[in-house]
């Protein structure tokens, strides 16, 4: 699972990483990669679910002592951000890495990597329209709006770090405010 992160890391995509390949990088057979997955799809969903757990253990952590559902909200969005700053090459791993256009398998719900954290958002988005904190709207449509807008910050302060970016907090904030109307 390692190599095969480490071959993602360097960039390869999901159709040039085989299971040859990760078993190249790490000096054995490559029958031996195949007793621990039995297809690409499932050494994929391990590397993905790795650091997916890393991201939910990290938001967690700053969600914790949250009990008001914007501050859950924001501080949900500054660990996803700063999780992404501390982790640049997991991170483009996780969001960044083309997908499997058609999946050589059917992949339950409760397999989706990153699963836990949409449903996370989504509750919390919930609770912010139920309390009054937001505008009434669809709360999934809102998770995925606010997962781009994230996506977008984390990924442009990357690629054009010579614009003047106010502080990453700023822009949480004003990303809170101004597209979601979470107050």
């Amino acid at each position: 699972m390692t190599a095969a992160n480490r071959l993602l890391e360097d960039g390869a995509t999901h159709e040039s990483l085989s299971l040859r390949a990760v078993a190249r990088e790490v000096g054995i057979a490559a029958t031996s990669v195949y007793l621990h997955f039995p297809d690409k799809m499932s050494l994929l969903l391990a590397v993905y679910e790795r650091h997916f757990v890393e991201l939910i253990n990290h938001i967690d952590q700053a969600v914790a002592q949250q009990t008001d559902p914007v501050a859950r909200l924001r501080a949900t969005a500054a660990a996803y951000c700063a999780f992404a700053d501390d982790h640049p090459d997991v991170y483009r791993v996780m969001f960044m890495v083309p997908s499997v256009p058609d999946l050589p398998r059917e992949i339950s719900d409760d397999q989706l990597p990153g699963a836990a954290i949409i449903e996370s958002v989504h509750e919390i988005i919930k609770d912010c329209i139920e309390a009054g904190r937001m505008p009434r709207t669809d709360p999934y449509a809102a998770t995925l709006c606010l997962w781009a807008a994230l996506h977008g910050i984390i990924t442009l302060r990357a690629a054009r770090p010579y614009v003047p970016w106010p502080p990453l907090d700023t822009l949480i904030d004003t990303l809170l405010v101004g597209s979601i109307g979470a107050t």
